[in-house]
């Protein structure tokens, strides 16, 4: 009977693997549909086009659009968009991560890993944000390379894709969130990638094949940059989309709409100046934090992707990794939520290396050639996956809680009072 079981497992590793993950993301689908988990987020989707062109305004016309046509509360569909969006993208994630499945080890690292997919899960002011989407966008454009590395996609079909549906898609996010042009060299890294396995980074001519003309959509992708430039937004305007909301929704914050009116030079020196100075008890932990947790994701993903990968990687490759994640750094000047910016980070290098052709016949258990080594890696990576936490933002947040925690609040919320949801969700 208990062979039978363990083949069982075998069997249906992947299928239970995901029924684990949506498990552990029903109770916050659930909490979201009841109480307005972020403030903060749930007030800056809703910025809309109704006083004009304004930075973020796509999200919150479509919303205000849905709350027109059904009378639904705003927070209710603010809620059930991000859960769909959320379950795109663990669906995605293991489309992709199924290839590596075979080796149950690194399959669990990059599974509940807490910069990762289950980075709003352990911090829960990370959830509800509009990277969410963004990143939907980045799995379904992995995937499809993939698709196309393991010949199960040819050029002319990546191609439609590419510009049907990954190009409009950036343009379309963009008007959600600004970010996302950070985000563009991980797409165009990707498509070059594709578009010719003999590119040289070095050679200037490269660069005007007319195989990459191809690529020149890519150009409409900074169209949304041109009406930041040319209309900012205004206060004036900002002030009356709230009036307007609050008459929907009062307990809408203005906080998130007021901070659209700024430019990225005095978000880089306002932020700047309060992340990088001592904390309010004099010391710079939080610095600390955040770049031990920077060397953690960068330092495992290539410690296992170089243990798989070996030298099937070709250098040029290291070059638009780099390139790719070069600009998100920017973010950490430009905004106080250095967590979210780590997620992106950690997802953009990951996602990067998934791309390509992985076959693993057997289970990576040792990263290193020492066994203490590997048996203290082994201990490390299973403390961090349960008990580490990455702060989505700013000063006097610890590391220390993790899943473990959410556990407990689960448990607390179900079995003790309520009043748990008041002080840990809505409080947020």
């Amino acid at each position: 009977m208990l062979k039978n079981f363990i083949n069982f497992i075998n069997n249906n590793f992947l299928l239970l693997s995901y029924i684990i993950v949506i498990i552990c993301f029903i109770p916050l689908f659930y909490f979201s549909t009841k109480f307005i988990i972020n403030v903060w987020a749930y007030s800056d989707a809703l910025i809309n086009y109704s006083q004009g062109f304004v930075r973020r305004g796509f999200l919150g016309e479509i919303i205000l659009y849905i709350h027109k046509l059904t009378d639904t509360n705003l927070s209710i569909i603010h809620a059930y968009i991000f859960i769909i969006f959320s379950s795109i993208n663990i669906t995605l994630y293991f489309l992709i991560l199924k290839k590596i499945a075979n080796s149950r080890f690194i399959f669990f690292f990059l599974l509940f890993n807490p910069l990762l997919l289950f980075f709003p899960l352990n911090d829960t002011g990370g959830y509800l944000r509009k990277e969410i989407i963004l990143l939907t966008l980045m799995l379904f454009h992995c995937y499809l390379c993939s698709s196309f590395h393991n010949s199960k996609t040819n050029l002319r079909t990546y191609l439609i894709l590419l510009n049907i549906v990954v190009i409009p898609g950036i343009i379309i996010n963009t008007l959600m969130h600004d970010i996302q042009l950070f985000l563009i060299p991980f797409h165009l890294f990707l498509s070059l990638n594709v578009i010719n396995s003999n590119f040289n980074f070095f050679d200037v001519k490269d660069y005007f094949n007319k195989r990459y003309l191809s690529l020149s959509l890519y150009i409409f992708t900074i169209l949304p940059l041109i009406f930041f430039i040319y209309y900012p937004t205004e206060l004036k305007k900002i002030e009356l989309i709230a009036k307007d909301i609050w008459l929907i929704d009062p307990d809408v914050s203005w906080w998130p709409m007021y901070h659209t009116t700024n430019t990225f030079i005095d978000a880089a020196i306002n932020n700047s100046q309060f992340m990088f100075s001592a904390d309010d008890f004099g010391t710079y932990n939080h610095l600390i934090n955040y770049l031990l947790l920077l060397i953690i994701s960068l330092g495992s993903i290539y410690l296992i992707f170089n243990k798989i990968l070996k030298n099937n990687i070709k250098i040029y490759n290291h070059y638009f990794i780099f390139l790719s994640v070069f600009p998100i750094f920017f973010l950490f000047f430009i905004g106080k939520d250095w967590g979210r910016w780590l997620n992106l980070i950690t997802w953009t290098c990951l996602l990067f290396y998934l791309q390509f052709n992985i076959s693993i016949t057997k289970s990576y258990y040792s990263l290193f050639k020492n066994k203490i080594a590997n048996i203290f890696s082994i201990i490390a990576c299973c403390y961090f996956l349960f008990f580490i936490t990455v702060p989505h933002c700013c000063k006097g947040q610890t590391i220390f809680g993790g899943f473990s925690e959410n556990i407990n609040l689960v448990y607390n919320i179900i079995f003790n009072n309520s009043k748990h949801i008041n002080n840990t969700f809505k409080g947020i």
